[in-house]
This record gives C-alpha cells, structure tokens and sequence, in this order.
C-alpha cells in the first residue's frame, strides 16, 4: 500500500483482551502475549508491563534499530550497546502526559575514531527516530561513548 506520493504506508495490528481489575493481555498473530497492567502508581499490578512502560521502552528500542540500521550502512561495528531510559509523566492542562523522554545510551566501539563515527550516526538516528518523531513529548539523549580495550 502506498500514500499519495508514492510512499509505502506499512499497517502495524495488535489486540487487547481485558483478563481482571485493571489487567490485560496484548496479543498480535505470530507473536507471544504479554500481560499488562496499569502500573502501581495508578492502581495496578506491580511486576507487569505498563502502558507507560512500554511506551517509552518503544523509543528506546526504536532509537537502538535506527542506530543498527545507520551503522551497519557505514560499516560502523559496534562492540557493545545498553541504554537506559527515563520518561517524565506529569499532569498539566488538566490530563497527564509525557513531556520528557531521556535516552542514556552507554556505546562500547573498537576505536576512538569509531567512537567519533558513532556519535554522529547516533545522533541522526536520535532525530530520525520514527516513534520519537510521532510523539509530542522532548525527547533527550545523552550519550556516553566507551573504547574496548584489547589484550595486544
């Protein structure tokens, strides 16, 4: 399917089924369920995934595929890649909504000079990140970049 110029429009699908109090399970074909709950700081079950905590895991994990895919077009090699993140949920203008995202990526390379190639692709990655563009909250990152030593 395309848009009206000419872009590839892909459709992404996914079920809720409410299971009781305030838990549920999300379920999509060919894909194992996950069970969700509010989180605890609104009445739901602690140790389940929360619609707030999926959601800012998904800019993460966005954030880290835009970085595969950018670095594996320039040939980057990556030795190691963790990253942590922190969303803000504040009440303002009567809802609540998130208003800040902030990615703490921790990068291992082989080299300072990859290390340099990598800041510059991590940040186009940042910006062309498809959830982070689809949403309304500041989406920080504060990168932190670290050279592999080896035994010589």
């Amino acid at each position: 399917m395309e848009n009206k110029k000419g872009y590839k429009v892909f459709k992404f699908e996914s079920d809720v089924r409410w299971t009781q109090a305030r838990e549920c399970t999300i379920s999509a074909s060919g894909k194992p369920e996950l069970a969700v709950s509010s989180p605890p700081e609104f009445k739901g079950t602690p140790g389940l995934w929360s619609p707030e905590d999926m959601f800012v895991a998904s800019i993460n994990v966005c954030t880290l595929m835009t970085f595969l895919a950018y670095s594996h077009h320039k040939n980057l090699v990556l030795v190691g890649y963790e990253c942590s993140v922190e969303g803000a949920l504040e009440y303002s203008n009567g809802k609540y909504r998130f208003t800040e995202i902030t990615l703490h990526p921790r990068l291992t390379l082989k080299s300072q000079e990859d290390a340099e190639r990598a800041r510059e692709i991590l940040l186009d990655a940042h910006n062309n990140c498809l959830i982070s563009n689809s949403i309304l909250a500041q989406v920080k990152i504060v990168p932190d970049f670290q050279v592999a030593f080896s035994a010589t």
